[in-house]
């Protein structure tokens, strides 16, 4: 049984691919078994996963129908044996010590999950900037320690490895179907957690600005950060912690919601906006009725108030709307 158990959801991303599971062949740590789940693409991304299958006894392919995301990491989570599991994104690339490092933390300080900093890559520029977490590496912690935690840490899967029993003993899988999948997984994980640790150093390439990348697209799935903020709310309140953490809850869903509310501002379709806006704003006050008043910095850019204040950001975008149809 290996150590480590990574897994690679893949769809329509050949021309990042190779870089990608070089990457990860390259890994100064080797007792590893690598999944690649094939996501239904259809470009040559299957034929690509395949020839890596023959080359590396370590590698298993999963070739699958379109799910999405979510599907596809459970795919692999399902069949993984290691005692730990890393998520990586298909487009995205690792550094050389990323598994070692993470499995010797885990191992020294028996934490269920490790967190560490990464670098944001710039495809156009080839620059880089390190995201870096404010936790000190030779420290453990908790939400009971430092509640905290619930605001301060990304929701990325990717920046995590994981004691794989934390998924399966508590039955948490991706949601399936939903857009912004980590931010209804990660913090149910996070409240399971006795002990987190930090590493502060970048050991993850994420790709930023890659064609296509879904980040900042704007459709009818940003509804799905509503539904898990809400998941992670009712699991809150079902460990029968919500109120202990309502302040460190109501700052996680409002800077995500915000977030997706910031999408509108060049979005042309009034109607989809204007109920969108309306959406996000029953749900916020029927959540958190003193917002934006919070424990926590909700509003950290500058901007920020605009889209606070839901008369102010239906002018707002009216305005934008009126500049956007002048320049087609």
């Amino acid at each position: 049984m290996p150590e480590i158990s990574v897994v690679v959801p893949v769809y329509n991303v050949r021309d990042y691919l190779r870089k990608n599971i070089e990457s990860i062949l390259a890994q100064t740590f080797t007792d590893y078994e690598l999944i690649l789940v094939n996501d239904g693409s259809r470009d040559d991304s299957l034929s690509i996963l395949r020839e890596y299958e023959q080359k590396d006894v370590r590698i298993t392919v999963i070739d699958k129908p379109n799910g999405g995301l979510s599907d596809a990491r459970n795919a692999g989570m399902a069949i993984a044996s290691g005692k730990y599991i890393q998520f990586i994104d298909s487009d995205d690339f690792v550094e050389p010590q990323l598994l070692e490092k993470c499995w010797r933390k885990l191992e020294e300080t028996g934490a269920d999950m490790v967190i560490f900093d990464i670098y944001q890559y710039f495809l156009a520029t080839g620059k880089k900037e390190v995201i870096a977490n404010t936790y000190d590496e030779n420290g453990i912690y908790s939400i009971r320690t430092n509640p905290e935690l619930i605001v301060s840490i990304q929701n990325a899967a990717w920046n995590k490895m994981y004691r794989l029993s934390l998924f399966r003993d508590n039955d948490i899988i991706y949601p399936w179907g939903c857009y912004y999948e980590d931010l209804g997984t990660t913090y149910r994980l996070l409240a399971r957690s006795d002990k987190v640790a930090f590493i502060n150093e970048p050991l993850y390439d994420y790709l930023q600005d890659r064609p296509g990348n879904i980040t900042h697209q704007f459709n009818f799935s940003v509804y799905h950060v509503l539904d898990m903020v809400k998941l992670t709310l009712d699991d809150y309140k079902n460990l029968g912690i919500y109120e202990t953490y309502y302040e460190e809850l109501k700052c996680l869903g409002a800077r995500n919601i915000l977030e997706c509310l910031k999408k509108t501002r060049n979005v042309n379709d009034k109607k989809m906006t204007e109920k969108f806006v309306q959406v996000c704003f029953w749900y916020i006050k029927n959540n958190w009725p003193e917002f934006p008043k919070c424990r926590y910095p909700i509003l950290r850019e500058k901007n920020d108030w605009i889209y606070a204040n839901e008369r102010i950001l239906r002018l707002y975008l009216a305005y934008r709307r009126r500049k956007l149809a002048k320049e087609v």
